[in-house]
This record gives C-alpha cells, structure tokens and sequence, in this order.
C-alpha cells in the first residue's frame, strides 16, 4: 500500500474510533472508579422475654420499652475489584474478638471496618451494665443476633452498588459539644461525604464524622434508642432523599451533649434526658451537614489503601481483670510482651501480666485517611494538644509525650473512627493519667476516665502503632 494511502486509512480509522460513543461510566469502567452500595439492618433486641441491660451508665438498667429501633449501618464501596465494608452499628461497642468472628463470614471481601456509635441507650454488648458489677448484660443469643444481621446487611449493600460522583465538606461546630475533662480540648470538626449517582445530581447518601457521646438522653431513660443519632439520620434522609451514616470519632475526654445548652426554635432551654433536646440536637447535627454541603468540594476517594496492625496492651485496671475472671468480659487475654518491660516510656510489669489484642488501622481513601482507633480517644491525642508539661498532681508528671501521629498524617483530608474494630475504652495521655489523691485541676476525686482504661500506656502504645502505619 502506497505510503500516502496508509496515512489516508489509519487517520480514518482513527476517526472512526473517536466517534465511537463510550459512556465513562460503564459497567466495567465504574469497577475501576468508585461505586458505593447503601443498607442498614433493624437490631433492636426483642423485649419481655428476657431483660435487656441498657449499657453506658449504670447497673441494672432493664429496657422498660422502644423509643426508636436501632441499627446496624452500612456502605460498601467497590474499586478495582475489590469490596471494602464500613459497619457503624447503634450500640455501645464490639469487642474484636466478637469482630473477627463477623469477618470470617466475609473472607471475599479486602476488609471489613466494624464501628459502633457507642449509644448508651441501647443493649449491653461487653457485659459491663448487668444486674451486678459481677453479672454479664449480655445475651449470647442477640450477640449472635447481631452477628448474621450485619453480614446480611453487608450482603445487601452489595446488592446496591451503583457508580458515584463523591464530593466532602466540613465544617467546625464547637457548639454542639460540651467537653468534661479539663484540659479543654475539642475535636469538633464535623466532615461529610455526599455520593451522587454517578454523572447525575441523584442522591445516593451521606456519611457523617462527628465526635460526640450519643447519650443525650441520660441515664434515666429506659427505652431502647439510637439517641441522636437515629434523629439526625432521619432528618437527613428525608431532606435529601438519599441513606445516611454517622460515625463516632473521637469522644473520650469527655466529649458530650450533656451540659449543652440546646434551644428549640422558639428559643427554650431544653433539659438534658429528654427526647426533645435528643432530637433537637439531632435535627442541628444534620442541618449543619446538610448546609455544609452547599460549599462541598469535589474529591477522589480512589486508590484505597489499607494498613492494619495488631497490637498487645497490658490490663492494668483492676475492675477489668475482675471482670474477665467472672466471665463479665468474653474476649480472649494474653500475656504482656516482657521485651517491652525494657522501653524507658513504658511501666515494668511482672511476668504474665494480662494483656489485650487490639487492631489499629487505617484506611485511605484517595484524598482521604480515616485513622481506626479501638476505643474512646482523647481529642488532644490528635490534635497535638497534650500539655507539654504536665499538671504536678497527676500521676506521671514526666511522661513522655505519645507520638503526634495524625498531625504528621500528610494527606489533603482525614478524620478518625472511633471504637473501630475493638472497644478497649479510654485512650488517655499519660501526662494527664491522674488516679492517685491528691488530683489536677483541684479535683476531689479522681475524673471519671480512669476507670474505663486499660491503662496509663494504652495511648503510648496505640499512637505509635499508627506511628509506624502512616511511616510505611
């Protein structure tokens, strides 16, 4: 063929190619973008057959009725093959044991983050709030209730993969958070994903990273509910007529409802432990997100990455490692790592001294990093704001300050899951470990988080772990 024709023949058949109508969101193309899969399962546990503990405050809170059902959430996302589930779950929490049972049942998928909102208007599921400190709150059936709800809810978020457009917002909200642990420190950003089907402005859902304690109700109620949360979603799926999740972040110090001034719309002063501040404060959670959105950016979600380490920390609490010889606490115990004893950061502890397997985690999602964290993390962990010198009361005035790990993380966006995989309890900065008269800050008795920690190294150890994730 003659030199001029081949040019004449490969230009058009070039054209004919860049003719071709291709949909950039085809099948097989929206497998190597994004799409996103919405589903929840109904979890409230049967009442007047058994008693129902209501966990998070005191013993023997039996579940007297159902204020609102409570659920198990989820989205999977599917990107080059692959499926990842994200579980936030309207329950105080899981321990990993209970988790990596889940998992088994879901070996087809590249991971699967479990989280709880850590309600504490809903059943007990540590076993911490029974009849009696040294009785379970447990029902091994609903645990496994709970178990097979959540995989068919996986299941079915699966089912629903559609192609998505994603954009975030944020927004910071120091109003709708008390803090009640001096130093005051308040993780109050409040970030939020829109999926949009793709190449429309069709809502799919919204996700929601918020830090806040769903406990609005108090301690005196005794119906099953989702607290907040299940308010804030309610509103949010009805105004944009696509599925909602809130995550729990970063709630430990204490971070609260509780002792917020919360006004309706006529300007009233709405009293804490009542539905209608609960449901107050769910409506402004989801309002706030919802006009953030106006301002929302475009980002990529693509490629992910996840980066997990399991890790041992020693039970120095003396309420948990009762509570595991009565069988209050069904998780596996193992014996402390000795070559640690040798870290001049850490206490010595003796030979067989217990020890918990946790997972840190995290997971990034194109522009943005979400730090897994097993437990209720105190915000200025994060932050960098821990006190460079420390209170000369508390209990380790020369503790070392843990590893400023999310500060490092160099990433365009991130925020963190609370309670994600584990529930350890309170991830507390040494500095401020104060469990010995006489207290910082002029206390008469020792704060509150103590009680709820492992430990006084806990924080130590978890920031480094995520040290060495976000290193590799």
């Amino acid at each position: 063929m003659p030199f001029n024709i081949r040019i004449v023949f490969s230009f058009t058949v070039l054209m004919i190619i860049l003719s071709f109508p291709f949909n950039s969101y085809s099948e097989n193309n929206s497998v190597s973008k994004l799409s996103i899969g919405f589903s929840d399962g109904d979890i409230t546990p049967n009442l007047g057959i058994k008693p129902v503990y209501i966990a998070g405050f005191g013993h023997n809170r039996k579940a007297e009725g159902v204020s609102d059902p409570i659920f198990t959430r989820v989205f999977v996302l599917r990107a080059d093959g692959k499926k990842y589930a994200f579980v936030c779950a309207d329950l105080i929490g899981l321990f990993k044991d209970q988790v990596d049972e889940m998992r088994k049942e879901l070996k087809d998928y590249e991971n699967v983050m479990f989280s709880c909102t850590h309600s504490h208007e809903g059943p007990d599921t540590l076993g911490l709030w029974g009849q009696t400190p040294f009785q379970s709150g447990t029902d091994p059936d609903y645990m496994n209730s709970i178990k097979n709800i959540t995989i068919n809810t996986i299941r079915n978020a699966e089912k629903n993969l559609t192609p998505c457009d994603t954009s975030i917002a944020k927004v910071s909200l120091p109003d709708l958070l008390h803090d009640g642990r001096p130093p005051f420190v308040k993780m109050d950003e409040l970030v939020t994903l829109r999926f949009n089907k793709a190449n429309t402005q069709n809502p799919l859902g919204t996700i929601l990273f918020w830090h806040c304690h769903p406990e609005t109700l108090g301690s005196g109620n005794k119906k099953i509910s989702s607290d907040f949360v299940g308010y804030a979603i309610k509103e949010i799926k009805k105004k944009t007529k696509g599925e909602a999740i809130i995550f729990t972040g970063a709630v430990g110090g204490l971070m609260t409802s509780l002792k917020l001034s919360i006004k309706n719309e006529q300007g009233v002063e709405l009293k804490d432990g009542t539905f209608e501040k609960t449901e107050r404060y769910g409506h402004l959670l989801a309002d706030a997100s919802i006009n953030s959105l106006k301002k929302a950016k475009p980002v990529a979600l693509t490629p992910i990455t996840i980066r997990k380490k399991e890790i041992l920390l020693p039970v120095d609490n003396p309420i948990y490692r009762l509570a595991k010889q009565m069988g209050v606490f069904k998780r596996e115990i193992y014996d402390w790592d000795l070559k640690l004893n040798s870290s001049p950061n850490l206490n010595k502890r003796e030979e067989k001294h217990p020890a918990a397997k946790t997972e840190v985690s995290t997971i990034t999602l194109g522009e943005l990093g979400i730090g897994c964290i097993p437990g209720e993390i105190y915000p200025e962990l994060l932050l960098g704001k821990v006190a460079k010198i420390a209170e000369k009361e508390a209990d380790y005035e020369d503790a070392p300050t843990e590893f400023e790990w999310f500060q490092k993380w160099n990433i365009p966006y991130k925020t963190v899951i609370g309670l994600a995989n584990d529930e350890i309890g309170y991830i507390i900065p040494k500095k401020q470990w104060d469990e010995k008269a006489p207290f910082a800050y002029g206390n008469k008795k020792a704060p509150y988080g103590e009680i709820n920690s492992l430990g006084p190294d806990t924080a130590f150890l978890i920031s480094k772990a995520f040290e060495d994730l976000i290193s590799k």
